[in-house]
């Protein structure tokens, strides 16, 4: 895969390696269980840009986590 553009809609074959399927209804699937925004195709394969694929449905509006090293305040009880 190269660098692509986040409008860049994702090609056939791509999404064939992504989701490791070539049936459509398969690709459809996996897409729609990782949260991914995409439109199904007249032909039936899912149609998506890279911005949707990078940036899943599921995660947008998710509050940041903090991985930072946080104090134990149990251990003062």
């Amino acid at each position: 895969m190269q660098d692509n553009n986040e409008n860049d809609i994702i090609s056939d074959s791509d999404i064939e390696r992504i989701t490791g399927y070539k049936s459509a209804s398969k690709q459809c699937e996996a897409l729609r269980t990782a949260g991914i925004f995409f439109i199904t195709r007249r032909d039936g394969r899912p149609s998506t840009t890279w911005g949707h694929f990078n940036y899943p449905v599921s995660l947008r509006n998710q509050p940041p986590v903090d991985a930072g090293i946080q104090p134990n305040f149990g251990a003062l009880d």
